[in-house]
């Protein structure tokens, strides 16, 4: 039998308090909790595949990737506001990750079915990342097989590759502006950050050149996702740690090369969710971890003491928790102007 459903630790005091978007793998519907489990409010749009990840814009738009799968579904790209109503959608071949940008364009992770004997012989699943207008016209697109040689000049990769999906793009980012940028020049704003699961590479592009001018990883990370930089100039990653059967979160500082803070379980291989998975430092030093394949969110001290944790009320047929692919933390002053309308009529009911 499943756990208990819903928030199962609550430490008011340290944890962050503010609310959570998730969407379960197997249903069209984003789900937006507060900090007791509660959902505050949901959106859900039915077209007949399921949702893989869904983003909130500031305005309490979302963003939800229906996922490409090889010849079963071509992928999407929805917007809906808040009332769940379709304002936008793009037919393109998305999967895993987006990021709306200032400009209101969107950056996405596309499927991309290329011959590249200098990869794989024969035709091999690779990743573009394209920028996509309002209209959905394309206004910047970024092909990862193109890029091959400057990867393996940054990082030690052999090639050819053994995988037919050989990278697995599943992280796109436009940097922010941070004192890594001040410091260096690869990592100014605007520039992009991605990370390729199967050769445990993230790196940097230049978005005037789509040169990957900086690269990290193999040897030190392990199937890794949702690389971020944080407001210090650093970029935190979740490490699947595949081979070792042991995930970790790590704070890298990019300009050193070294992992300056991380979160092992004790013991280690307590904690090891395998695929998916993400993490995100929270604005009072908290950081977040959707531990996605079991369906378990939770937040972490500096130190690794356990102060927040909700589990997943929506079940599989056998009773087991449904799988999660990312979940993100909103802080309260975004979230509750949103949420006010709906407050103001629940009180006048």
């Amino acid at each position: 039998m499943a756990e208990k459903p819903g928030v199962t630790i609550l430490d008011r005091d340290r944890c962050d308090g503010g609310y959570t978007l998730y969407s379960s793998r197997m249903t069209e519907i984003a789900h937006l909790i507060d900090i007791d489990g509660r959902e505050a409010h949901r959106w859900a749009y039915e077209q007949g595949e399921t949702w893989h990840y869904a983003e909130m814009l500031p305005d309490g738009r979302l963003l939800a990737i229906v996922k490409e799968v090889e010849g079963r579904c071509p992928g999407m790209l929805l917007e809906l506001d808040w009332d769940s109503k379709l304002l936008w959608k793009a037919d393109v071949a998305a999967h895993h990750d987006l990021d709306r940008l200032a400009s209101g364009n969107t950056l996405v992770v596309c499927r991309d079915y290329v011959e590249n004997p200098a990869i794989r012989e024969g035709r091999i699943k690779s990743d573009a990342i394209l920028e996509l207008a309002p209209g959905g016209a394309v206004a910047w697109e970024w092909h990862l097989d193109q890029h091959v040689a400057e990867i393996a000049s940054l990082v030690p990769l052999d090639f050819p590759r053994p995988d037919y999906d050989w990278a697995h793009t599943n992280t796109v980012e436009a940097l922010p502006d941070t004192p890594t940028a001040a410091r260096d020049a690869r990592f100014r704003a605007g520039n992009v950050l991605f990370s390729g699961r199967h050769i445990d590479t993230i790196g940097v592009i230049d978005r005037a050149t789509g040169e990957v001018v900086w690269a990290w990883g193999p040897g030190e990370i392990d199937k890794q996702h949702m690389p971020t930089m944080l407001p210090n100039g650093h970029i935190l990653i979740f490490d699947n740690g595949c081979e070792a059967k042991r995930s970790r979160i790590v704070e890298l500082d990019p300009l050193a090369g070294q992992i300056v803070w991380q979160f092992v379980a004790d013991p280690p291989e307590s904690f090891f969710p395998h695929s998916r998975r993400a993490s995100e430092r929270l604005p009072n030093g908290i950081t977040f971890i959707p531990e996605s394949n079991t369906g378990r969110l939770f937040e972490v001290t500096p130190a690794g003491e356990i102060v927040w944790e909700f589990l997943n009320p929506d079940l599989l047929p056998k009773g087991t928790r449904q799988p999660l692919y990312r979940a993100l933390r909103y802080p309260r002053p975004r979230v509750e102007p949103l949420l006010a309308p709906t407050l103001r009529a629940g009180s006048d009911a």
